[in-house]
């Protein structure tokens, strides 16, 4: 760890040690939602690092939680928050991308401590036996993707189109941690208490493609998903992140909710299409994430 890291980390530790952001979470009359992406079995070794949390952490993230918050289903926070119920000291956990080493690894801790959670489906990746785009660019980069804005900018995020424009380096054979879960695997996971939502089928940037394909990303991945998954919830997590007025006003016509990166609790008045979710990320504390899910800092998704 770095002097600046060594310093924040003693700043998230004196803040937790004033119990400060306990008081201030049971004073709050909101709820949290947290997004993961992927679990692996110690720290990331490949794709972008910023995605892939060890399981140990996890456990760790969750164990603290439980002081602060009641973990409940997602859907069923959102149709407190959408009834205008109270929400206050709830929360839910969700995981993005459907990568196979949450079922591996995240599951069997989620299990272990009766904690529920939602893991949002690109459906038309189901089983792919190769990583996703940003994982490919990051590692051949050293960790992180460059010229991500790039990418989303010039190309809306569309993993083919992005990969065309490279000359990759060849690798080394990819941990099936890093890949995409098949639906056999998402099968299982529901059994354990895990619900299935929505991350479209190619996952785009749908702020920045035509009307008729976003609306073809989200009706798709609905059906797909639909057919395959009893446990499969009408709840869209946004690709990247992004969302504009005209998304949003597509989602709610398809009767879903959706869930953004806004690293933000939820209050009772946010509109059900743009409920704000906490970005967790592999160099989040406990202490770090007890602070921020008291809106005592916010951080942004990468991802």
């Amino acid at each position: 760890m770095n002097l600046r890291g060594a310093l924040a980390a003693a700043a998230y530790r004196a803040a937790v040690l004033t119990t400060l952001p306990r008081w201030i979470q049971r004073w709050r009359g909101a709820a949290l939602i947290l997004s993961y992406h992927n679990v692996v079995p110690t720290d990331a070794r490949r794709g972008e690092r910023s995605l892939h949390l060890p399981a140990a952490r996890l456990r760790a993230h969750l164990e603290r939680l439980a002081h602060a918050f009641r973990v409940v289903p997602l859907a069923d926070l959102l149709a407190r928050q959408r009834d205008g119920r109270a929400i206050r000291g709830l929360a839910a956990i969700t995981f993005d991308d459907g990568y196979r080493g949450v079922l591996r690894h995240a599951v069997p801790v989620l299990r272990q401590l009766g904690v529920p959670a939602t893991v949002f489906v690109i459906a038309g990746a189901l089983g792919r036996t190769e990583p996703f785009w940003w994982d490919r660019l990051a590692d051949a980069a050293g960790g992180e993707i460059p010229d991500r804005e790039r990418w989303l900018a010039e190309f809306a995020g569309e993993g083919g189109r992005i990969l065309a424009a490279q000359r990759l380096p060849g690798s080394v054979p990819w941990s099936e941690d890093y890949l995409p879960a098949s639906a056999d695997e998402l099968i299982a996971a529901e059994t354990a208490g895990v619900s299935l939502g929505l991350h479209t089928v190619t996952h785009p940037d749908l702020t920045r493609v035509s009307s008729g394909r976003r609306d073809e990303e989200l009706d798709g991945c609905w059906r797909l998903l639909r057919e395959r998954f009893p446990a499969v919830v009408p709840i869209l997590a946004y690709p990247y992140g992004r969302v504009d007025t005209a998304v949003s006003a597509a989602v709610a016509g398809f009767g879903f909710a959706g869930v953004t990166l806004a690293g933000a609790p939820v209050a009772r008045g946010d509109p059900l299409t743009l409920i704000p979710r906490l970005f967790v990320g592999p160099g989040m504390s406990p202490d770090a994430l007890e602070v921020v899910a008291a809106g005592l800092r916010t951080r942004r998704s990468r991802a």
